[in-house]
C-alpha cells in the first residue's frame, strides 16, 4: 500500500497539472498550456522507459525518493506562473518524476506478491493514479478561489512531498 500511496500523491500533482495550467497561465504566451502539457506527457513517457532499465539494474526501491523529489520540485517550479521557462522546465521535471513513480510503484508492488495477486496489485494501483488525479484537481478546484492558482500549485507541491516519509516503508519488504 505504501507504494501506491506516494503514487497517489504524484498522481495528484498530474490531475492538477492537466486541469488547471491552462487557466493558471492565461495571459502569457498561447503556447505556454499546451507546451507544457506536452512536456510533461512526453517526460513522462521517456522516464518510465528509463526507470524500468535502471530499476532493473539498481532496483527500482532506489527509484521512489528521486521521483518523488522531481515529481514535487516540478510542480513547485511551475507555480511559478509568471515565468514561462519555470512553468516549462516545470512541467517538463514533473514529468520525468511522474514517469520514474509510474515505473518504479507498479514494479515495486508486483515484486512483492505472488503472480496470482497481479491482478489486485493492477486495481490497487490503478485505484491510486484514478483518485489522486481527481483528488489533486478536486482539492485545487476548492483552493484556487481562495488563494489563487500559484499558491494552490505550490500547496499541491507541498502536499506531494509531504509523502516523503512514506518511502522508508514502501522500500521494506512487505
Amino acid at each position: 500500500m505504501w507504494p501506491a500511496a506516494i503514487f497517489a500523491a504524484s498522481a495528484a500533482g498530474t490531475g492538477v497539472l492537466a486541469t488547471f495550467v491552462p487557466l493558471a497561465v492565461r495571459g502569457g504566451p498561447v503556447w505556454l498550456a499546451p507546451a507544457a502539457l506536452l512536456a510533461q506527457s512526453a517526460t513522462a513517457a521517456l522516464a518510465r522507459w528509463v526507470a524500468g532499465r535502471a530499476g532493473d539494474r539498481r532496483g527500482h526501491e532506489r527509484l521512489l525518493l528521486p521521483g518523488l523529489l522531481m515529481s514535487a520540485a516540478g510542480l513547485a517550479a511551475v507555480s511559478v506562473t509568471s515565468s514561462s521557462a519555470s512553468v516549462l522546465a516545470g512541467a517538463a521535471v514533473f514529468g520525468t518524476g511522474f514517469g520514474v513513480l509510474q515505473n518504479a510503484t507498479m514494479t515495486v508492488m508486483y515484486a512483492r506478491v505472488r503472480p496470482e495477486q497481479f491482478s489486485t496489485v493492477s486495481a490497487l494501483w490503478n485505484a491510486a493514479y484514478d483518485s489522486g488525479m481527481a483528488a489533486g484537481a478536486f482539492a485545487v478546484g476548492l483552493l484556487a478561489p481562495l488563494t489563487g492558482y500559484p499558491p494552490a500549485l505550490l500547496i499541491t507541491a507541498v502536499l506531494m512531498a509531504a509523502t516523503l516519509p512514506l518511502i522508508p516503508r514502501a522500500r521494506r519488504s512487505p
